[in-house]
């Protein structure tokens, strides 16, 4: 018996047959029930099968509205069985609620390669400013998919731009316009930070509040530090407290590894804050324990309760269930943009964008780790000092 030979590549594939002969496969693009598409054709000899494969894979390309007839609604299926195990716990959550709340209601009977800009326009501008970005980014990402699998011969959204709803004025412009805009920064300032620190001594959230604003780290990777994680050494003549940064915790998967692999790092702390993480992690014994106690879940409703207006306890309570108003007066903002003031403040002290987008672990990193490690240290030392100066 003779044996198979085949030539396998993104365009199809051709084998020898036992009688000889030669067969061409090219699978593109899905039907209605969610099955491949594949044309089999036979030649006489591996020339012609080769001719064939790639002007099969052609004709397949410029047909692929033979797929038609599958709504958004089937490919969003297809997009879940093939791709959603491989996103991380909170974009399916995201794009879960986006698909099934807000995209499919209004789009999911249309014939996927009819959508047009139009249709998508209306969409976001009957949305938020806020939900309109989500819902741009997780439509886009499905009509992508669709395209990479031959469902579509394009995404629509990638060629066009489209108009997102304005920001709503927000009040108090006509009474005193420049504390408006103050008052709406998302970040704080040096003197905001420094009362904070002051504050917020003693509260479960501490830990995780001193790591994101003291070194940066993103939410998650705060609350995934462990006593192992933590190293207080000496750099330059002065200590420096150090973390490991290889882990992330979310309120849907409880460990997992960080964002991308670039934010797998070692991250100095600025001071005062390094002291005072070091302070904190010395009264834990376990080295597998992790620094901060407040769950991914619990701690967005807990910062809150931290800004809340005071209210009396029973005399009787422990002082450790005392926690909301502690903060109570200073400008609102999520935990989550602590890590962007600190990062505004490395900006402000005239910090390199390349080297504090690597500090923090962003995906666009310069990637010459020996330059960074040593000028990282310079650079905390800078912030250091116009922290210092500010305040």
């Amino acid at each position: 018996m003779q044996s198979y030979h085949a030539e396998r590549s993104r365009t199809g594939s051709v084998r020898r047959l036992p009688s000889g002969r030669y067969e061409v496969r090219v699978s593109h693009g899905y039907t209605i029930d969610g099955k491949q598409r594949t044309i089999r054709e036979v030649c006489d000899t591996e020339a012609e099968a080769e001719a064939r494969r790639y002007e099969l894979a052609m004709q397949m390309q410029k047909d692929c509205h033979v797929s038609a007839n599958i709504t958004l609604r089937k490919v969003w299926e297809l997009y879940r069985a093939d791709r959603f195990q491989r996103l991380a716990g909170t974009t399916r959550d995201t794009y879960t609620w986006q698909m099934e709340s807000v995209i499919l209601p209004v789009l999911g009977d249309y014939d996927v390669s009819k959508i047009v800009h139009s249709d998508i326009q209306r969409l976001l501008s009957a949305q938020t400013r806020g939900v309109a970005q989500k819902t741009r980014t997780t439509l886009s990402s499905v009509l992508s998919w669709a395209v990479k699998r031959g469902i579509l011969a394009e995404n629509v959204m990638r060629r066009a731009n489209f108009e997102l709803p304005r920001v709503e004025q927000q009040e108090g412009f006509d009474v005193d316009p420049f504390a408006a805009i103050e008052g709406s920064r998302d970040v704080w300032g040096v003197s905001t930070v420094l009362e904070c620190f002051e504050r917020i001594a003693g509260l479960p959230l501490e830990p995780a509040w001193l790591a994101c604003v003291g070194a940066g780290l993103r939410v998650e990777e705060a609350l995934a530090l462990r006593r192992m994680d933590v190293r207080r050494v000496m750099i330059g003549g002065r200590l420096v407290t150090q973390v490991a940064v290889h882990a992330a915790t979310t309120k849907v998967e409880s460990r997992k590894g960080t964002k991308t692999a670039r934010s797998v790092r070692i991250v100095s702390f600025l001071e005062p804050f390094g002291a005072r993480y070091w302070e904190l992690v010395e009264k834990i014994r376990e080295p597998s324990q992790e620094v901060c106690c407040v769950s991914a879940a619990n701690q967005n409703k807990r910062w809150r309760s931290y800004f809340a207006e005071p209210r009396e306890y029973h005399k009787r309570m422990a002082e450790s269930r005392k926690v909301q108003g502690r903060l109570y007066g200073l400008p609102y903002i999520p935990l989550s943009r602590m890590r962007a003031t600190h990062e505004t403040m490395m900006q402000e002290a005239g910090v390199l964008d390349s080297l504090n987008a690597a500090m923090h672990g962003h995906s666009e990193t310069v990637s010459r780790k020996h330059y960074m490690r040593g000028s990282s240290e310079a650079a905390i030392e800078q912030t250091e000092r116009y922290f210092t100066l500010v305040s």
